[in-house]
């Protein structure tokens, strides 16, 4: 083999740099914090970090998922929370005017006082969230939920949908309620329909309208071939007596005494019949309503403001605004408690999710991560090797065989 001065110079250069190298790549190391700069560095751990790496970036999209809607059911909790505190101090006000001491003054003044919470009360209803999207208005949150129509009266403008939020590979919370079945199909204050028979004369009224609304509950029927009618009849006895019966099933629904002008009382409904035995009441479930507070209370402030209604006229419709407030602060609590029950199952995936995190993080380090203490050493060495050939380069470089000849 021949020795030249070129071969003795390239071996040198060469030897340098891979001590360049060498050392560039232990400073590469140490400045990413990583024993894999590159996937030729170890394809294996390679491919384990960059799977634990996309798993992370996910659990990061759901994290950010999981702070949005829990932003938006915090705002939806407030705004329920709110309107049972308005609708409470409106019912406050229905208390106040029952009072028989009150003068068309006093009613007026209380319904102003109503008007004002209803506004609230309309307000809250078109609750936004951060995002300025309204909460109640079901998947068209660009719009109110409720608006006012040109009879005066209010309506649901949404649509009964509902937007959710994916908080993990096969986890979706929903975020939103539409104000549809919270607000608009709340049931209204039930009635009857009741007239005498037999030559009597008859009074009737609802004297228990919890307990009425639980008679409609056990016996309307929605079938088309459902008369809904119940008939009270009376019959010569010692003493007399009453029957009432359902005319769709013949059921005896309640029996007992019958005294005329004496009232009757069956499942919070009132009959004073008048009239000699053989006298009958004929009386009908009025069809179960649906409408929303704000149109509820409304009349009832326009019934306070009427001066030409009996105080029992301007009571059913104060009796129908109390009905409707309580009927809707049942169902905002139903809503409030799924709300709750939806924010904990964030919370809940939010620790496991952070977990998770963490344990990825953990297992990148394990396969990936520098040792800090043996980079140094590394690095040391590099620098000494690339000094020493740096060296080595400089002095062969002057070198030529012509010199020893």
């Amino acid at each position: 083999m021949r020795v030249t001065s070129n071969l003795i110079y390239n071996q040198s250069a060469q030897s340098m740099t891979k001590a360049s190298e060498r050392n560039l790549q232990v400073q590469e190391r140490i400045s990413e914090q990583s024993d894999i700069v590159r996937p030729s560095d170890d394809p294996n751990g390679a491919a384990k970090v960059m799977a634990y790496e996309l798993e992370n970036k996910r659990l990061m999209q759901y994290k950010d998922n999981m702070t949005l809607a829990k932003n938006t059911l915090e705002y939806s909790s407030l705004a329920l929370g709110s309107i049972n505190d308005v609708l409470d101090q409106i019912n406050v006000r229905i208390i106040q005017s029952v009072n028989t001491a009150n003068s068309q003054e006093d009613w007026n003044a209380i319904a102003g006082e109503m008007e004002n919470l209803l506004a609230t009360t309309a307000d809250l209803m078109n609750s936004r969230d951060s995002n300025g999207k309204y909460i109640f208005a079901g998947t068209s949150p660009d719009s109110p939920a409720f608006e006012r129509g040109t009879d005066g009266r209010y309506f649901f403008a949404g649509n009964e949908g509902t937007r959710s939020a994916q908080i993990a590979d096969n986890v979706s919370v929903q975020v939103s309620d539409s104000g549809k079945g919270l607000f608009q199909d709340v049931p209204t204050r039930s009635t009857f329909t009741a007239t005498a028979g037999g030559g009597g004369t008859l009074e009737s009224t609802i004297s228990d309208q919890q307990a009425y609304e639980q008679f409609v509950k056990d016996n309307f029927s929605g079938l088309p071939t459902a008369t809904n009618g119940f008939s009270l009849t009376t019959s010569a006895g010692t003493p007399d007596q009453f029957q009432f019966v359902n005319d769709d099933t013949g059921a005896v629904v309640a029996s007992g005494d019958y005294v005329s002008g004496e009232p009757i009382t069956i499942n919070g409904m009132r009959f004073t019949l008048t009239g000699p035995v053989g006298s009958s009441v004929n009386m009908t479930i009025d069809p179960p309503g649906r409408d929303n507070v704000l149109n509820q209370v409304m009349d009832a402030i326009t019934a306070l403001r009427d001066p030409t209604l009996t105080r029992a006229q301007r009571s059913e419709f104060l009796d129908s605004a109390t009905t409707s407030i309580v009927n809707t602060q049942s169902s905002m609590g139903e809503v409030s408690s799924s709300v709750g029950s939806r924010i904990n199952t964030i919370d809940n995936r939010e620790t496991q999710r952070s977990a998770t995190e963490i344990f990825n993080k953990s297992a990148q380090e394990d396969i990936g991560g520098l040792d800090i203490y043996k980079a140094s050493t590394e690095l040391q060495l590099s620098e000494t090797a690339l000094s020493a050939s740096q060296l080595l380069f400089s002095r062969i470089s002057s070198l030529s065989l012509f010199d020893r000849l």
